[in-house]
C-alpha cells in the first residue's frame, strides 16, 4: 500500500481460475467472431464481446454494472493507480471501476461523472445495453437470498485505517518527512529498511492494531489491558510477515526477493549490509548480524512471496484471513469468555466467506479453498523462527532487553 499496497501460496488444490466469478447473470452482448478476438480494454484479458460500445469482457462488464449501484469502493493502495496483474485480473475494485469509467468517457467523448454545461444532452447509458445477437434460451440463474458481509466489510474499513495510520506515522518519523499533500497523494519513496525504522515501525503497527481492533471487535473494550495486549502482540506476530509479502505483490510484482519490512520501507538481501548502520550500540557485532540477516532473508523472502503469489487471495479472502488470525491460538490460553467470543467471530467470518464463494464467485466446492486459507495462517505464523533470529541478535549485541521489537517478538506476554 505506498501508497502502494493493499492487494496479492502452495497448498492450492483448485485451479486459480476457479476463483473467478462465473458470469451466470450476464446480459446478452455483442458477440464478435472468434477469429477477431480482442483484448479487454479494462483488464487486458482476451474477449470476443463488446459491451457498452467498447471492447470489455463479460467479467469486467458485470462488475461495472453492479459497482455502479453500490457505494464507491476504496482504492486498495490508496493511490488510485492500481493496474491489472499479469493474468489479467484486478485486485483493486476501485481502480477497475475507474478504468472502466475512463474508457467509457474516452469512447463517448464526455465526462460521465460531471453534468454537461452544453445545451446538448448526453446519451445516458442504460443498465442493460441492447445487443446485436441474442442467444436463444439463455438460462437465468435462480434468485437466492443473499447473506450480508458486515464483518468482512468492516474489516476492510479497519484495515484501510490501519494502513493510513502506519503510513502517516512512518513518513512523519523520517528525518525529512514528505509534505502532507504528497503523503496523501502517495507520492513518496519506498526506502530500504534499517534497524531504527524497523523498531519504530513495529511500535506504530502494534499501536494501530490496538486502535482498529476495538473498532472491529467492540467486545475488546471490556477486556483487561493485559488481555488486549496479549491479543494484539499475538496478532502482530502472525500477520506482519503475511502483510509484508501480500503488499509486496503490488509494490514489487516482478521482484520476488523483496518484501515490505515496514509500511513505507522494504527489505531484501541486497540491503542487509546497510540494515544495522544506525544500530546505536557500539559494542554490537553488526558484521555477524548482517550475515545472519542475509541467510534468513535469502530463504524466507522467496518462499513466502511464492506462497502468497500462488494463493492469489482476493480482497475478501485477505480480510477473512486477518480476522481468523486475530482470534487464533492465543484465545485458548485465556479465560472462557474470550474463547467463546473468539469462536463466535470465527463462525461468523466463515459464514460470510462461504457466502462470498457461493454468491460472488459462484463456487459450489470451496472447502479445499478454506483449508488453504488456514494453512496460509499456519505457514505465516513465523513467531518461532523470528524469535530464534532475535535471540541471536541479542547475543550479538544489536538487540537489548529494552529494544521494542525484541520485546514484542521474543516475550509477547510481557
Amino acid at each position: 500500500t505506498g501508497l502502494y499496497a493493499r492487494d496479492k501460496e502452495d497448498w492450492r488444490t483448485c485451479d486459480s481460475r476457479g476463483l473467478r466469478p462465473l458470469m451466470m447473470d450476464f446480459k446478452p452482448s455483442m458477440e464478435l467472431p472468434l477469429s477477431i478476438s480482442r483484448s479487454c480494454l479494462v483488464c487486458g484479458a482476451p474477449t470476443t464481446s463488446a459491451h457498452y460500445g467498447v471492447d470489455a469482457c463479460r467479467a469486467c462488464t458485470v462488475f461495472y454494472r453492479k459497482a455502479r449501484k453500490k457505494k464507491p469502493y476504496a482504492c486498495r493502495t490508496i493511490t488510485r493507480r492500481c493496474i491489472p496483474s499479469k493474468d489479467g485480473t484486478f485486485a483493486c475494485k476501485r481502480c477497475r471501476f475507474d478504468r472502466f469509467e475512463r474508457i467509457l468517457r474516452q469512447s463517448n467523448g464526455r465526462d460521465a461523472e460531471q453534468p454537461s454545461s452544453s445545451s446538448t444532452p448526453h446519451l445516458q447509458i442504460p443498465d442493460d445495453p441492447p445487443s446485436l445477437a441474442v442467444p436463444i434460451d439463455t438460462p437465468r440463474p435462480r434468485q437466492t437470498p443473499t447473506i450480508g458481509r458486515p464483518l468482512l466489510e468492516q474489516c476492510a474499513i479497519c484495515y484501510k485505517m490501519l494502513c493510513v495510520v502506519r503510513r502517516n506515522s512512518e513518513l512523519n518519523a523520517r528525518p525529512n518527512p514528505p509534505h502532507p499533500s504528497k503523503i496523501n497523494a502517495g507520492e513518496y519513496e519506498i526506502t530500504p529498511s534499517t534497524y531504527t525504522t524497523m523498531n519504530n515501525a513495529c511500535r506504530f503497527f502494534v499501536t494501530a492494531i490496538l486502535d482498529t481492533s476495538q473498532m472491529l471487535f467492540p467486545e475488546l473494550a471490556t477486556f483487561t489491558r493485559d488481555e488486549q495486549w496479549t491479543l494484539a502482540v499475538g496478532y502482530y506476530n502472525r500477520i506482519f510477515m503475511l502483510d509484508a509479502v501480500y503488499r509486496a505483490e503490488t509494490v514489487f510484482p516482478d521482484d520476488m526477493n523483496k518484501c515490505l519490512g515496514a509500511y513505507t520501507s522494504y527489505m531484501s538481501v541486497d540491503m542487509a549490509d546497510q540494515f544495522f548502520d544506525d544500530c546505536p550500540y557500539e559494542n554490537s557485532n553488526t558484521a555477524e548480524a548482517k550475515e545472519v540477516l542475509k541467510k534468513f532473508m535469502g530463504t524466507a523472502l522467496p518462499s513466502t512471496r511464492k506462497a502468497i503469489h500462488r494463493a492469489n487471495l482476493d480482497e475478501t479472502e485477505f480480510d477473512a484471513v486477518l480476522i481468523l488470525s486475530f482470534w487464533f491460538a492465543d484465545c485458548l490460553q485465556m479465560r472462557d469468555e474470550i474463547g467463546q467470543i473468539a469462536e463466535r467471530y470465527r463462525q461468523q467470518v466463515l459464514r460470510e466467506l462461504q457466502a462470498h464463494y457461493k454468491e460472488d464467485l459462484k463456487l459450489e466446492d470451496y472447502a479445499a479453498r478454506i483449508g488453504e486459507l488456514f494453512m496460509l495462517i499456519f505457514n505465516f505464523d513465523r513467531s518461532t523462527d523470528v524469535n530464534e533470529q532475535f535471540e541471536i541478535y541479542r547475543l550479538l549485541g544489536v538487540f537489548t532487553d529494552d529494544t521494542f521489537v525484541y520485546r514484542m517478538c521474543s516475550r509477547p506476554a510481557s
